[in-house]
């Protein structure tokens, strides 16, 4: 995605939050240097959430991947930890690899980004 890449895929910025909305919706608000951002993946069908501190969330990046892509494997074997949350699988997979702290596998349809 775009977005992502022109984000620098959000390395180093620090997990501020995660949160759930309308049942199928996962947001990650992440802060950088006075920066503000929220990435929301709609239509959640599966994500898991492994490190994650109460001080020191420090991404390395977040990405869309797909099957060719080097850390799809990883990404899926994540997943399969997780209990399917609708009878629809996601289209799309992303991964949140940590430099510290939190790494999350989402499976999800959209994927929005807004900066403050």
């Amino acid at each position: 995605m775009d977005k992502l890449k022109e984000l620098e895929y959000f390395h180093d910025w620090n997990i501020d939050a995660l949160a759930v909305r309308d049942r199928h919706k996962l947001i990650i608000m992440l802060e950088y240097e006075g920066k503000r951002a929220t990435v929301i993946f709609s239509g959640t069908s599966r994500c898991t959430v492994e490190h994650f501190s109460v001080s020191n969330n420090i991404v390395f990046e977040i990405k869309t991947l797909k099957p060719e892509d080097t850390n799809y494997d990883l990404a899926l074997a994540m997943l399969s930890k997780s209990e399917r949350f609708s009878r629809t699988p996601g289209s799309q997979v992303a991964i949140v690899l940590a430099t510290a702290g939190a790494e999350l596998a989402i499976e999800f349809e959209t994927l929005e980004i807004d900066v403050e």
